[in-house]
């Protein structure tokens, strides 16, 4: 392994290497020796610009073959008890494309988050139209209309949050789960932030007498009852606050945030290649939700 350290220590070599090496490889390889981890590990900006060309590890393809982590069934919350045993809440995952059964380790982008490459088989992204994830295109947007993925901040953290957005083409959050790229540690990561601010900065009230404090502060009609919302410093947020998207912390518009069609989805709707299945549409000029075939 000594023989290593002076080929890896010249960056034309290193950076070559690395073409061959998922990031895992990489950070196991520095932490091999102290040699390897001062070359590949202490500078940030080298590490950095190694990972930009490393291969995708296919963990994401792994997990979603033997469904693990969060493609997972949970047994209080996916499945339920019926005439024939136990059966999950939604349509398995039988995808009807024929997909890669391999990592394409070569053609891999960099996620949004983390910036590991991650190719389209391991890349987070609901590949079956009725399943838990695909409720929902926009994060916002469910056809229950609960309210979630969404985070509100006290004005001080609001202007923090604000100043610390990176430069986009839209002031307005514009995500959506089917065209995002991201790899599956850094959703579990997102699910996991998201659920624990839901459960200690959110009370949901309206389902019995008026609560005249919980509506003193920032608040959201959530299905059938309300969900009063507090900053995650545990500051109230006004009335008028913002409303941020959990997942890109961009601001949604109060005007048009509820007007979309949350039964469309063009990553499944707009796709030729689809088989015939029944599809709703919410037809604006009716106000209704009718049914129609799909293509």
């Amino acid at each position: 392994m000594s023989n290593l350290v002076p080929l890896l220590s010249q960056y034309a070599i290193l950076t070559r290497t690395a073409e061959y090496l998922s990031t895992l490889d990489l950070f196991h390889l520095a932490l091999a020796n102290s040699d390897f981890y001062v070359i590949i590990l202490q500078s940030a900006h080298v590490f950095n610009r190694l990972k930009r060309t490393a291969l995708c590890d296919g963990t994401g393809l792994k997990e979603r073959q033997e469904f693990r982590g969060i493609y997972a069934l949970n047994s209080d919350k996916d499945c339920r008890w019926g005439p024939t045993g136990r059966r999950p809440q939604y349509d398995e995952e039988l995808e009807v494309r024929v997909w890669n059964l391999k990592c394409d380790a070569t053609n891999a982008l960099p996620c949004r988050d983390c910036g590991i490459n991650v190719c389209e088989e391991c890349r987070f992204v609901p590949r079956v139209r009725d399943s838990k994830y695909s409720a929902c295109r926009r994060p916002h947007n469910n056809k229950y209309m609960y309210s979630s993925n969404v985070i509100c901040y006290c004005p001080a953290c609001d202007e923090k949050v604000e100043a610390d957005l990176p430069l986009s083409l839209s002031e307005y959050c514009d995500c959506d789960q089917y065209t995002r790229w991201i790899c599956l540690q850094c959703k579990a990561k997102e699910q996991k932030t998201h659920g624990l601010y839901k459960r200690k900065r959110t009370i949901e009230f309206g389902l019995g007498p008026r609560m005249p404090d919980l509506e003193a502060g920032k608040w959201l009609y959530s299905h059938q009852s309300q969900l009063a919302y507090w900053c995650p410093c545990g500051a109230r947020p006004p009335v008028e606050g913002h409303v941020r998207c959990a997942w890109c912390k961009r601001r949604h518009n109060p005007d048009t945030w509820m007007d979309e069609n949350p039964y469309y989805i063009p990553f499944f709707d707009d796709d030729p290649n689809q088989p015939s299945r029944e599809a709703f549409f919410f037809r604006e000029s009716e106000g209704r939700i009718v049914r129609s075939k799909g293509s």
